[in-house]
């Protein structure tokens, strides 16, 4: 069998695996590496996004009655914090996370009716204009 060699440490594969094992240490942290974690499908995003999209325009267009109402927009933050996680999971940056969850926080402002499109759209344009001025 070939030998393998691991900084200082040198022999077959078997031997460095019982070597570690017995030692209770983990070869990620002997290396100086992170181990390497699972990410969530992506196909989750998508149904998700979709199903928030979907709800937000029914909550906007008023079809449900007032109970169903307060049921669906608990439903939309429960929605926008899955995506947020799902998105901070698999990248693991703040800034990529922050754009999905902005996004779904203006679509709630805008279904709830707060602010209308144009309005918000008015607001993002000012708080981008100031930002880039300094202010």
């Amino acid at each position: 069998m070939a030998k393998i060699k691991i900084r200082d440490i040198e022999g077959d594969a078997d031997e460095l695996k019982n070597l570690f094992k017995d030692l209770g240490c983990d070869l990620n942290s002997y290396i100086s590496t992170t181990p390497i974690k699972t990410k969530i499908p992506t196909y989750w995003l998508f149904i998700l996004g979709a199903a928030f999209f979907i709800l937000t325009c029914i909550i906007w267009c008023d079809l449900f009655n007032p109970a169903w109402t307060k049921v669906s927009i608990l439903s939309l933050f429960l929605f926008l914090g899955l995506i947020s996680f799902i998105v901070h999971h698999n990248h693991d940056k703040w800034a990529i996370t922050a754009i999905p969850l902005v996004t779904g926080l203006c679509l709630i402002l805008v279904c709830l009716n707060v602010y209308t499109p144009q309005e918000l759209a008015k607001r993002l344009e000012n708080k981008t204009i100031d930002k880039i001025d300094g202010k």
